[in-house]
């Protein structure tokens, strides 16, 4: 068994016959603690093990070494050992070296290392900050880079193995007959044939069929955790689905429950212990296949790939004659850090909508309750799920101004205060049936189309009865992303004539929290009343809903916002709403520290000096051209910020993450597609934790009354998914439906943490 590190933070990384020393060191450049990793390269029957010290040594006695390739480097400093031999053996083994690779079936797997301490230093520093013109020629080094080696420096004594700790995901394709060779990525598969989709988790590997590799280093964290791989396919049968990845703080991954088992296989082969294997069967028609990958951790989903293969002759897919391909398009966690992993909730169901090589469109939907798992998809034709959310959206609309389609910049807003209780009542019930009859349209669609058909579809049911933690795992496509908060799964027939849920009336009459209540707590008697609804069938009023963004090129995903004293809202406005006064006095009576302005250079002054926990925009929505842009200062003396404006102004929050509420009044004709490049902006470069903003245009009354309930619950330490849902009730309980209007672009546990 290895020896879990101690205190040795040794890298390692393996180079070819091919490599140049000063491409190698080039390689070094640009990884983080540079210093701390070795260079490792098969020669002959063993190792050269070496680090930049070992190099500024041997390149001080020989500066012309640094343009030479390594196979023309003296004998190897290091010695070799079995991953399985007596320790004793290796401490004595090891000697005067500095270093001994550990093997395991004859691969690099940790090294034995005289001490930590001998790998980094100023010298060898010098020598990796030079290196940029090293590999097109030689160069002269002072006498100051001559170090002597590790074992010379320090008493040889041994300190632990500095395993691998690479987060590459690593995936290709076997054969049936011979499960642990992978199969040429040049080679089709062939139509009608059995094979086995697998994967790894740990150093990249020469077979792996990633479009982009991009190495996920791991920190050094006392966590573990659990990562369940589920595939799902419209073009290849699969016989098992569904494996779990067990990620220590500290080593190589390793596969915990396997998928599938080729027969004649021990169970505890080496290969069932590193490899995910899914069996499947190739279609029998030549052309593209595709396979979805997601990997889940507590019932979130933090990254998805799409894998496809060419069956049978035809063009490659990428360059070098790829005939496969897999695509990482879905990435919530960067590294795949255990305590990032481990510190998720569990959620009741993770639900993804993506597209296929085809053009259809599928929902994926991974949930577990107690220890039964459902897993499952849904295939729409293309253009279908694109008509379903405008119909919801448009559903919204009507409640809000009179008419599906964007305002009109006249229309009034119909749940106004001012409205009677008597028409209040009357439209209520109006806009009630309509949405539901919108969001059961909706919800059928996808249930209709689950790949295990009626009982797929009583199994979601059934899963989703009770309030829980729902993920919609967004890419960065609008056509992607659901409103799936206006989901209505009760039974309906919208044919019927419509009442109103008895149980929700007497709760109403009750002043009691409607979140306690009955219909709300997955009892609601009327359920299965075709002829009855009630605002508990929607998924947004019974469920805490998180959408997060994924970053491919930005910061982990928030989980926590914390505060030292109390929390500090920075609050950016614009000056000329009616209204706005009343809600800065109620916004003043926050348990926390709130700062504002009104002028554009006063609030980029603003966010340069302080880091707050929550930025709200109160303000206009409005386009620039093709481009969203926010709207403050006043009608005499406007200001923006558009898409352009935060990294050009360099205004982000590395350290503070803060949410960030945008409660844009009066927005004008943005669209989902043209909000969703602002919400990536402000995860992305910005850093913000999340985004709480509008599926639609909202009025002023409607945007501070959510804000009101919305805001101490959160500032309270309430997750947001729950905040939302509960001023979404809030609204309710007043007979408005219109906080179903706000979307949280967040990890829906997002909560803040008080330190100290």
């Amino acid at each position: 068994m290895p020896i879990r590190r101690a205190s040795l933070h040794t890298l390692l990384l393996r180079v070819g016959p091919a490599s140049l020393v000063g491409d190698a060191l080039n390689d070094l450049r640009t990884r983080p603690r540079a210093a701390e990793w070795l260079l490792i390269y098969r020669q002959g029957a063993g190792y050269v093990v070496l680090g930049l010290a070992d190099l500024a040594a041997r390149a001080a006695a020989d500066p012309a070494l640094l343009a030479r390739r390594f196979v023309d480097l003296a004998a190897p400093i290091s010695l070799t050992i079995d991953a399985d031999a007596d320790l004793d053996t290796a401490r004595a083994r090891l000697g005067a070296s500095g270093y001994l690779m550990v093997l395991r079936d004859d691969q690099p797997y940790g090294v034995l290392a005289a001490t930590p301490g001998t790998l980094a230093g100023a010298p060898a520093q010098a020598l990796l900050d030079h290196s940029r013109s090293w590999s097109s020629s030689p160069a002269t080094l002072s006498e100051d880079a001559q170090l002597p080696h590790p074992a010379a420096a320090v008493p040889a004594v041994f300190e632990s193995i500095a395993h691998r700790n690479d987060r590459y995901v690593n995936t290709d394709f076997a054969s049936d007959e011979q499960p642990d060779r992978a199969i040429d990525k040049q080679r089709a598969l062939r139509p009608g044939q059995w094979c086995y989709f697998r994967m790894s988790i740990g150093e990249i590997e020469d077979s792996s069929i990633e479009a982009r590799p991009t190495l996920l280093p791991t920190p050094l964290l006392d966590h573990a955790a659990e990562l369940r791989v589920v595939i799902f396919s419209e073009f290849f049968m699969v016989t098992e689905d569904t494996g779990i990845f067990y990620l220590p703080g500290d080593g190589p991954a390793s596969v915990r429950v396997p998928a599938s088992t080729p027969a004649g296989l021990a169970p505890d082969a080496a290969l069932l212990r590193e490899r995910l294997l899914f069996r499947l069967h190739v279609p029998a028609r030549v052309g593209l296949a595709d396979l979805r990958v997601n990997l889940y951790s507590n019932g979130m989903l933090i990254q998805s790939r799409l894998v496809t293969a060419r069956v049978g002759v035809g063009r490659p897919l990428a360059e070098g004659g790829a005939q496969r391909m897999a695509v990482l398009d879905f990435n919530l966690s960067a590294t795949l850090a255990p305590g990032l992993l481990s510190a998720i909730a569990p959620h009741t169901l993770s639900i993804m909508l993506n597209s296929d090589s085809a053009g259809n469109q599928s929902f994926r939907l991974l949930g577990q309750q107690g220890q039964e798992l459902f897993a499952n998809s849904a295939t729409l034709g293309a253009g279908e799920v694109a008509d379903l959310i405008a119909l919801a959206r448009g559903a919204l609309q009507r409640a809000t101004w009179g008419y599906p389609g964007e305002w009109d910049g006249q229309a009034p807003y119909r749940y106004d205060p001012a409205t009677p209780a008597g028409v209040l009542q009357a439209q209520f019930a109006d806009d009630l049936f309509t949405l539901a009859a919108e969001g059961a349209r909706f919800y059928a669609a996808i249930k209709n189309n689950l790949g295990q058909g009626k009982q797929g579809a009583a199994d979601l049911r059934a899963l989703m009865r009770r309030p829980g933690v729902v993920q919609m795992a967004a890419k960065i496509a609008a056509s992607d992303i659901v409103p799936i908060g206006l989901l209505y799964d009760y039974r309906l027939d919208s044919q019927a004539s419509l009442t109103i849920c008895p149980q929700f009336e007497a709760s109403l009459a009750s002043d009691r929290a409607l979140a306690s209540e009955p219909c709300f707590c997955g009892e609601c008697p009327s359920r299965d009343d075709l002829s009855v609804v009630c605002p508990s069938g929607f998924w947004g009023f019974r469920h805490d809903i998180g959408m997060p963004t994924p970053t491919p090129n930005g910061p982990e995903l928030a989980l926590t916002i914390g505060y030292a004293n109390q929390p500090l809202i920075d609050m950016a406005v614009y000056a000329d709403f009616p209204l706005l006064p009343g809600h800065l006095a109620r916004v003043d009576q926050l348990a926390a520290v709130v700062q504002r302005q009104s002028q554009r250079e006063q609030i980029t002054s603003m966010f340069h000096t302080t880091q707050p926990q929550l930025v709200y925009f109160y303000c206009h929505g409005l386009l620039q051209g093709t481009k969203p842009a926010l709207k403050v200062g006043s009608l005499g003396n406007p200001g923006y910020f558009t898409l352009d404006s935060w990294s050009n102004l360099a205004i982000e929050w590395p350290q503070a993450r803060p949410l960030m509420f945008i409660n844009g009044c009066h927005t004008t004709a943005i669209t989902p597609a043209q909000a969703l490049n602002l919400v990536k902006v402000l995860v992305e470069d910005v850093e913000a934790a999340g985004v709480l903003g509008t599926e639609i245009t909202i009025f002023e009354p409607l945007a501070q009354a959510f804000a009101e309930l919305l805001l101490p619950l959160f500032l309270a330490g309430m997750p947001l998914g729950r905040a939302v849902r509960t001023a979404r009730l809030g609204l309710l309980a007043q007979r408005n439906l219109l906080g179903l209007a706000y979307t949280a672009h967040a990890y829906a546990d997002l909560r803040l943490v008080k330190s100290g």
